[in-house]
């Protein structure tokens, strides 16, 4: 007997790889920093530009991105303060990715998390964009530094669970993911579908989504850098 009203199941398969975009270290040896003020874009120590691959699918859609800053000083002389602006394609505030004022010497390690804003609207665009390092100290050709790199990707900063990325879809969904971290902590990460009051670690079988599901994660050392390598995402629904 003929069925009145027959279903039809769709699968599909996304994939989306944005993987970590890192500068390396911009400094062979060591610099001196010899500006008293902060210099123009133009006149950067140290300049590199990153592209961060955005999702070819709608139903993708990054929502953080987060920033990894490392420098080393080695040395401040007769200076008592390192200043660091790093801008990104434009010379003004609303460009700014990292502002920094340092004291004493050794490793310093920053972070930064965008989920709105300038900033987030333009790294999350797929394009090419130039970040600018632009260090001055509040005495001439004392302060010396060994080491600056620059770290992103889609991801979190720290060790608070934050949403990077959602998958927009309502029916079932699987997924593999492969997360991984710049620093010294482990990553962890869950699924987490629209309208569960409780966080859900969801690591593989098939989820039923109303909407959306989100992918959280975060690290368990505060200053690390949790981000998607890469992601394959099956769903299934009916039409």
């Amino acid at each position: 007997m003929p069925l009145n009203n027959p279903v039809s199941e769709k699968l599909e398969y996304i994939n989306y790889i944005p993987s970590v975009q890192d500068t390396g270290d911009l400094e062979a040896g060591t610099h001196t920093i010899v500006p008293t003020s902060r210099p123009a874009i133009g006149s950067a120590q140290y300049s590199k530009a990153l592209t961060l691959p955005k999702p070819i699918d709608a139903r993708l859609v990054v929502k953080q991105i987060a920033s990894r800053l490392s420098v080393n000083i080695v040395g401040l002389g007769t200076a008592t303060h390192v200043y660091l602006s790093v801008r990104v394609d434009v010379d003004d505030a609303d460009h700014e990715l990292f502002s920094e004022d340092w004291t004493s010497t050794g490793s310093k390690l920053d972070g930064v998390n965008k989920s709105s804003g300038v900033l987030f609207d333009l790294l999350k665009d797929g394009s090419t964009h130039t970040f600018y390092f632009l260090f001055w100290a509040d005495v001439a050709s004392q302060a010396t530094i060994d080491l600056v790199q620059l770290w992103e990707g889609v991801g979190a900063y720290g060790a608070t669970g934050l949403e990077c990325l959602r998958i927009i879809h309502t029916g079932f969904m699987s997924f593999s993911i492969y997360a991984a971290i710049i620093g010294t902590g482990t990553v962890t990460y869950h699924l987490v579908p629209k309208g569960w009051v409780q966080h859900v670690n969801a690591k593989g079988p098939a989820v039923l989504l109303q909407e959306y599901g989100y992918v959280r994660m975060w690290s368990s050392v505060a200053t690390d850098l949790s981000y998607v390598y890469m992601t394959g995402i099956n769903l299934r629904s009916e039409q």
